[in-house]
């Protein structure tokens, strides 16, 4: 599924459990609160969850877009996943996680690769297939082995630590944009809570008896 697809998805779903959330602390406000507060407390139960939700859902959006930018890891939605690799590299999955793939400057150097190791500029790893190789990302240099034993005469005799591609994925992912995605929570976070207070202050100044002269 594409991003602007999974993005209207999102905004259904937030809207729906929105809802949920605001009839429920809707019925319980009209309940407990005050008839003098009645009115303003039942618009703050109302309108908070869709404001919280939207803006924390927005602001996390656009900082992780922030980060992808930066960081040139994927943004999170969609069906594209990625990370970088030395030298203009990137290991990416597109609609399917099992099945991951290495590209260089947009061409794909090898695909259907299921396990892999990061050695500085050299990465080793085992496809779908069941084959192995190396590949050097400075020189462009991509070794093709029958079995393991191969690779690691080929690799001086130091037997490979290979992990599942999306286990290589997601620590790779977060030991690059981790801290910068936790900060973008927060500071969503932050966001959300100052528009539900803003929310509620412009509640209690348009609920607020006239003053007659």
């Amino acid at each position: 599924m594409g991003i602007g697809f999974v993005f209207i998805l999102h905004l259904i779903a937030i809207g729906i459990f929105s809802g949920l959330i605001a009839a429920i602390v809707s019925t319980i406000t009209f309940f407990v609160s005050k008839k003098e507060n009645r009115k303003r407390n039942m618009w703050t139960a109302l309108f908070s969850p869709f404001v919280g939700l939207y803006t924390l859902y927005m602001c996390g959006l656009i900082g992780s877009g922030m980060v992808s930018t930066i960081k040139n890891v994927d943004i999170g939605i969609g069906d594209a996943w990625y990370v970088p690799l030395p030298d203009n590299c990137q290991l990416l999955f597109i609609d399917i996680p099992e099945q991951a793939y290495i590209e260089k400057n947009g061409q794909t150097v090898i695909s259907e690769v299921s396990q892999l190791q990061q050695l500085d500029n050299i990465i080793l790893g085992k496809t779908e297939s069941n084959k192995f190789f190396s590949y050097n990302t400075t020189t462009n240099e991509l070794k093709d082995f029958t079995t393991e034993n191969e690779l690691i005469i080929q690799n001086s005799n130091l037997k490979p630590n290979l992990i599942n591609a999306i286990e290589f994925y997601s620590d790779k992912r977060n030991d690059i944009a981790g801290v910068a995605l936790i900060i973008v929570s927060i500071a969503s976070l932050i966001m959300s809570l100052t528009a539900i207070y803003l929310t509620r202050k412009i509640i209690v100044r348009l609920t607020r008896p006239k003053v007659m002269t």
